[in-house]
């Protein structure tokens, strides 16, 4: 299932057939100029995703774009960005960050457990980091630049905080390289990327300079190299060697980029206009 969603800041979900191209349906969400930031479905196909904004998370039914009645997701105030993930056994949860970083059940809404805390100022952008035997670990930045880790399934703090960068970190997310290990990635308000060590928080190579504000990655390895794909302001997709920093080719056109795994193990590659026009490449 690929579930693509408006822009940041918009106020619909989308969802198209990844072969077709074909609108499935669309669905208004209750964010109206807020963030209405992000939208997470569970890794594997799950039918149910969450879309971030400033009254809480939405659920919404993925194959229908029915809402669903989540109480316990929409009591939380703004949550400034979701994602989704599975715990060791197969369960899968959805992982929010707002006044601090909320966990959920993905089925039935239900939280898991008390809120993570730690973070001196508002948690702005959440990742769930997978791992071999599931998920490995929630990661989490704040309007600080700080980046805090836990085990999702404990709610226990793992490692020592990660603090490279000093301006408000916009988004989080992970990649496992082909070695086995798994590379925590960020970007933040100065448009710098960041590259750590998901497991130790040990800084990968120099930070990143992307130029463009507003930067949006993605990660996958591709023919059997990891690299990560950027977008922004310039309307345009820059590809990059993860381990080096290095760019790689030659930019092409789209305001916003995401990789899509499909069922045969196969990527799209679904890039965004300002007009809202969504474009997939395989």
């Amino acid at each position: 299932m690929v579930v693509l969603s408006s822009s940041h800041g918009g106020d619909r979900c989308y969802r198209w057939d990844p072969e077709t191209g074909r609108e499935m349906w669309s669905a208004e969400l209750y964010a109206d100029g807020g963030p209405g930031k992000a939208v997470a479905c569970p890794p594997g196909g799950g039918a149910v995703l969450a879309s971030a904004n400033e009254e809480g998370v939405e659920r919404l039914d993925a194959l229908t774009g029915e809402e669903l009645s989540s109480p316990y997701m929409e009591e939380v105030s703004t949550v400034w960005d979701v994602d989704a993930g599975v715990l060791p056994g197969g369960r899968h949860f959805f992982v929010g960050a707002g006044s601090d970083v909320f966990r959920w059940d993905a089925v039935s809404g239900d939280p898991l457990g008390a809120p993570l805390t730690g973070h001196r100022g508002l948690v702005m952008a959440v990742t769930a980091v997978p791992g071999r035997n599931g998920t490995a670990l929630i990661a989490a930045g704040d309007e600080n630049g700080v980046i805090l880790r836990w085990d999702p399934k404990t709610g226990d703090r793992t490692g020592n905080p990660i603090a490279g960068s000093r301006a408000r970190i916009m988004q989080i997310t992970s990649l496992v390289l082909p070695t086995g290990s798994t590379l925590l990635i960020a970007t933040d308000f100065d448009s710098t990327l960041w590259r750590w060590d998901a497991s130790t928080g040990v800084s990968v190579g120099e930070p990143m300079s992307l130029g463009s504000e507003y930067r949006i990655v993605a990660s996958a390895v591709v023919d059997g190299g990891a690299r990560l794909f950027t977008s922004g302001t310039d309307n345009m997709v820059r590809e990059w060697d993860a381990a080096t920093g290095e760019l790689i080719g030659i930019p092409w056109a789209g305001r916003a980029v995401e990789v899509l795994a499909r069922a045969d193990g196969s990527m799209l590659f679904a890039t965004g206009s300002s007009e809202g026009d969504i474009s997939l490449y395989k």
